[in-house]
Order: C-alpha cells, then structure tokens, then sequence
C-alpha cells in the first residue's frame, strides 16, 4: 500500500512528454531519417555531376620517356623541333643514342551536339532527386506513425497498470472488510477466499501491466534517440470534438494528391520514363565534339616546343542486332507501367484519407459514450460495495462490478488509442509527419 501511495508522487516528479514532443523528437533524431536525408544529397550530387557534362573536358598530362627505339627517338627530335641533317644518316637511324623526352598536354574537349543524351541524363538524375526528396518525406512520415504507435503502447500500459494498481487497492480493502463481515459472523469463508483469489489475480495484472509499460517506455526512448531508461510520464491528448465532414474530407484528399510523396515519386518515375524514352531515341542521332590541344615537348627539362592542333569528330555508332529499336520498345512499355502505377497510387491515397477519417470520426463518437461508461460503471461499483457492505449483494456482485469497470477503462483506452492512431493514419495519409 505505501508504495501505491508513493506512485503518484514518483510519477509527478517525471517530465511530461507530449505526443507532439514524442513525434517532433522522434523525426528528428532518427537514423533511418538521417540515412533518408543522405540519399537525398547523393542524389543531388549526380544531378550536378550530369549537368557538368554540358561543358568542355579539360585535360592535363607532363610525361617522361627515354629509349633508342628508332621511331621513338625519331619522333620525339621532330617533336623537340631537333631534327638535324646528321639525323638522316643512315646509321644513326637504325642505331640511334638513347634518348630522354620530357612532355606536357593541355586538351581540351567539347561535346557539339549528342542527339539529347546529355539532356536526358539530367532529366532522369532530376527526377532522381525528386524521387530521393520524397523518400525522406515517406521516412519521416514513417517515423511519425511509429512514434505515435509508440506513444499510444506507453498510454495503454500505465493505464493498465492504474487500472491494475487500483483494482489491487480496492481488493485489499474488499478482503479486509469480507473478514471482518466473516467474524462477525455476516458471511462465510468462502466469500474470503473469492476476494482473496480475486486480489492474486490483480496484482498479478498489475505485475504484467507494469512490465508492459517498462518495454513500450523503452521503445518510445528508442525512437527518441535517448536511453532506454529515461524517466517521463505521458498526458492524454485532448480529443478534437470535430473534424471528418464531408467538406473536410475533400480538403484533405486535394491535400494528400497535391503533397502525398507517393505520388511525386510516381511522377518522378513517369519523368525517369520519358528520359529514358528521349535517350533510347538519341541512339539514332550521332554525336559531334570539337577537340583541341596544346603541347610542350623537348629532350630537356626546361628547353621545349610548343605545338597545338584542333579538329573536330562526328561519330554514328548502331548494332546490327537492333538494340536501339528493342531500347525504344523497353522505354515505351516503362512509361505506361509508370503511368499505371501513378494511377494505382491515387485511388490508394484517395482510399488512405476516406479511411483514415471515417476511423476518426468513429473514435471520436466512442470515446464520448466509452468515458461516460467508465463514470457509470464507477459509480455501480460504489454501490454494490456499499450493499456488499450492508449484507444487500454477494461478493459475485462485487467481483462482476469491479470487472465492469476494468472493461469500461479498457473500451475508453481502447478508443482514445484509436482516436490518436487514426489522426497519425490521416497526417500521414495527408503526406505529412506532423499536423
């Protein structure tokens, strides 16, 4: 009994923690939302790296060789600007000296035009990063219902364990008053072991209720990110005495089509689709790049020639096995299962919003008729214990009176959870994590 008096003292002396704190914490701290975040900016990095091939390449080399082949050293003297007239000699020709040759290059290549490879790859490394924003979106929204999933385990457990822990009070009470009924000689053993049988079972309730409790405070700290075993207390939401109609349902069907990620990254695929469809068609287009260098060459360090050269190229490159026409089949049939799916989509998130208000709307009807219950049902109880004490009820009547009780607790938690998991169904049905 001391330590039930206790309790509400221990428990007033935690933090509260609010079902907004909880899901707030829970979205920010989370790894797989940070693991979400940096996709996201792999993804914008390969969007960059796709739109930088729009400009030139530019390329470096500084080279050393040095040999007696005899193209070798023929080459690099005409490279040196050093060919002499003692070069052409028969002998040194075939059996040149060793010779060193130092080189340095500066090329520079630009692509003119490529049938809209380059485009396309940014279209679909764009639609890549939309698809890689909206995962973080579909991760934190995640995140969010479990959270609440969590907030709601933790809400029913230490109401169980209240309704346990008072169930175990009132048995003490209910077995002392049936033993001293017993020796004034107003009832008989029997009612005294029924009581007593009664108490075992509540306070092994209240055991389960409080192990139960443990666990769903640790997920919730999971969640969090903190220790398992940090301290707080939860509060009941307050129910929305509106919300649901017919007007408001549209809103958020509207809301949900025009924010839901699902459906961006369906639209994402359909843009990936038609860049694929774009790139597959280059393939019958040739690609033109101009080129041009500029090099130092000589068989010292530090005494060199310059020379450049500048061109251009047109390449055409088809498989005879008609790869090309199979690609541009293979993108077609990509784009109508995008297109389908975004269809599929849309009806479920239609679906997602109409559920996730009819349920709120019946939780909340629920938890006005099941908290009236539980005040009617408190009240029967005080009665039949009070007529249990002026020897008008038997102790059946005070077990089947207590046990109403712990069934009405359990029907109003029952819709109070539903309310809370119904409101995260329709925020993340509307493509958010918060309201």
């Amino acid at each position: 009994m001391t330590l039930l008096l206790l309790l509400p003292i221990v428990t007033a002396a935690q933090p509260v923690l609010t079902l907004d704190e909880a899901v707030a914490q829970a979205v920010s701290l989370n790894s797989g939302v940070a693991a979400a975040k940096a996709g996201g900016h792999e993804a914008a990095a390969r969007e960059a790296a796709a739109r930088a091939r729009y400009f030139p390449t530019v390329t470096t080399s500084e080279s050393w060789q040095r040999g007696d082949a005899p193209v070798y050293v023929f080459s690099s003297l005409l490279a040196a600007r050093q060919f002499g007239a003692s070069n052409f000699a028969i002998p040194a020709l075939n059996r040149p000296e060793p010779l060193g040759f130092f080189q340095a290059a500066l090329s520079v290549d630009q692509v003119l035009f490529d049938g809209g490879r380059t485009r396309s790859a940014l279209d679909a490394s764009r639609a890549a990063r939309t698809s890689a924003d909206a995962d973080v979106t579909l991760t934190e929204a995640e995140v969010a219902y479990q959270a609440a999933a969590a907030y709601v385990g933790v809400l029913t457990a230490e109401s169980a364990q209240r309704s346990a822990e008072a169930a175990v009070a009132a048995a003490v009470e209910d077995v002392e008053r049936a033993e001293r009924r017993r020796d004034a000689g107003t009832v008989t053993q029997a009612d005294v072991l029924a009581l007593r049988v009664h108490l075992a079972a509540m306070r092994q309730q209240s055991i389960e209720a409080g192990s139960q409790a443990a666990v769903a405070r640790a997920t919730m700290n999971r969640l969090r990110g903190v220790p398992l075993h940090t301290a707080f207390r939860v509060q009941e939401p307050v129910i929305s005495a509106t919300g649901g109609g017919d007007d408001e349902v549209a809103q958020w069907t509207e809301d949900a089509m025009a924010t839901r990620a699902e459906l961006r990254k369906a639209d994402a695929a359909i843009r990936q689709s038609q860049a694929g469809q774009r790139l597959a068609a280059s393939q019958w287009w040739p690609q033109v790049a101009a080129q041009g260098a500029y090099q130092w060459a000589g068989v010292r360090f530090s005494e060199r020639q310059g020379a450049w050269v500048v061109g251009a190229q047109a390449r055409w490159i088809w498989n005879a096995g008609g790869s090309a026409a199979a690609d541009l089949k293979a993108a077609a049939a990509s784009m109508a299962r995008a297109r389908a799916e975004r269809e599929a989509v849309a009806s479920a998130v239609a679906l997602d919003v109409l559920t996730a208000s009819t349920r709120l709307v019946s939780a909340r009807a629920r938890a006005t008729v099941a908290s009236a219950a539980v005040t009617e049902a408190r009240e029967s109880e005080r009665i039949v214990r009070d007529r249990y004490g002026a020897g008008l009820a038997s102790v059946n009547d005070v077990l089947a009176s207590v046990a109403a009780v712990q069934r009405a607790e359990q029907q109003r938690t029952s819709a109070l959870t539903d309310h809370i998991m119904a409101r995260a169904d329709l925020t993340r049905a509307r493509g958010r994590s918060t309201e």
